[in-house]
């Protein structure tokens, strides 16, 4: 379904000008490059390192839950473009917001002349190779929970509360409320026959491996709790594979097998800003005092291309979408890689440093925690 009469066609977007091999998008917003930004670009993204990926989880007996070690991990080592960013990811979603559409694109081989969408939703109806999940491991038999280890991952229901046994058993509406995150991963389920990187428990799915673009349209709506604050986060499939908010490869602080901050608010800060950043073996670094504008009333459409060949990730702010189209071109991928934004040399930020932005717990996801 078009999300509009004027959204953009296939069509339309071939026909769009060229420079070069080079397609000019003809759905990005007016640019801007500091301040409140229509659109950031990581560069020198990967790169040779480690981290500590997660073998295991011993979680002791109650009421002690004393094994130690707790978190058995062992160090992976990581090179090439857009490592670790080149894993399986997975995109989280924080309330309160409103979703419409997802997709996710990807080359359909080593050439990438064409990237195929391969995943895709609408709100109200069922998704083609997309799950929506959380971590309430344990609930209505989906996933697994003990009291020392905490919930796995788990099929969210419909409304996105609470858990379902089999996955995308309900139909989502697309209402994300304040107290609640969900997640999206392909519908390859890891098993003996198809595993997945890493430890995983309970329910465990494949997320999106090399090269990836995904496309989401929502919105941020104002919360009259100070405690919700929306964000959208792209992390390593394997840290939800094992415990998003306990033992995995994302560590604490800078470092880690890969997390990037799309759009962050952030508690105690101006939540009608969010933020980006990003944390991998490298360090982190991010948007500092520049910003995206939280979409308060009305949908926006978003778009984040991890791209492999040119070791970079984009994010950006579009007109409009049309979820409609099944593929495009390499050349419409690099207009967009080298349209105009705010440009950040992850080698030159590779030093360990945050942001120049207050960080609570809530507005670090709660994450990385675990005894």
């Amino acid at each position: 379904m078009r999300l509009s009469t004027t959204f953009v066609s296939l069509a339309a977007l071939l026909s769009a000008s060229y420079v070069g091999a080079q397609q000019t998008p003809n759905n990005l917003v007016a640019a801007s490059t500091k301040g409140a930004l229509s659109a950031l670009k990581y560069t020198n993204v990967g790169g040779p390192g480690q981290y500590n990926e997660v073998t295991n989880i011993i979680p002791g007996n109650f009421p002690t839950c004393d094994a130690n070690p707790f978190c058995i991990t062992q160090p992976k080592q990581i090179s090439g473009n857009l490592a670790p960013f080149d894993d399986e990811m997975t995109v989280v979603f924080r309330g309160p917001m409103t979703i419409s559409n997802i997709a996710v694109y990807q080359p359909t081989n080593a050439t990438s002349a064409t990237w195929k969408q391969v995943s895709s939703w609408e709100a109200g109806k069922q998704p083609s190779n997309l799950v929506f999940m959380n971590n309430m491991g344990g609930t209505n038999n989906s996933g697994e929970w003990s009291i020392c280890a905490g919930a796995s991952q788990s099929y969210a229901n419909g409304d996105w509360t609470s858990a379902v046994p089999t996955p995308n058993a309900e139909i989502a509406e697309g209402t994300l409320s304040g107290t609640d995150e969900i997640n999206i991963m392909t519908a390859a389920e890891c098993s003996d026959s198809n595993p997945c990187s890493g430890f995983s428990r309970g329910t465990a799915n494949h997320g999106w491996a090399g090269s990836k673009f995904f496309v989401f349209t929502f919105d941020m709506p104002a919360s009259s709790d100070a405690s919700q604050v929306p964000a959208i986060w792209a992390l390593n499939a394997q840290i939800v594979r094992a415990a998003q908010y306990g033992c995995n490869c994302r560590g604490v602080g800078p470092g880690g097998c890969g997390e990037l901050d799309i759009l962050e608010t952030i508690q105690g800060t101006n939540v009608d800003q969010a933020i980006s950043e990003i944390y991998s073996p490298k360090g982190a670094t991010g948007t500092g005092t520049s910003f995206f504008a939280r979409p308060l009333s009305g949908k926006v459409t978003y778009g984040v291309i991890f791209d492999v060949q040119t070791d970079s990730i984009a994010i950006q702010h579009y007109t409009e979408w049309d979820y409609t189209q099944t593929a495009i071109t390499r050349s419409l991928i690099e207009g967009y890689l080298n349209a105009p934004a705010m440009t950040i040399s992850f080698e030159a930020a590779a030093n360990g440093r945050r942001a120049e932005m207050p960080r609570s717990v809530l507005g670090a996801h709660r994450r990385r925690r675990w005894h």
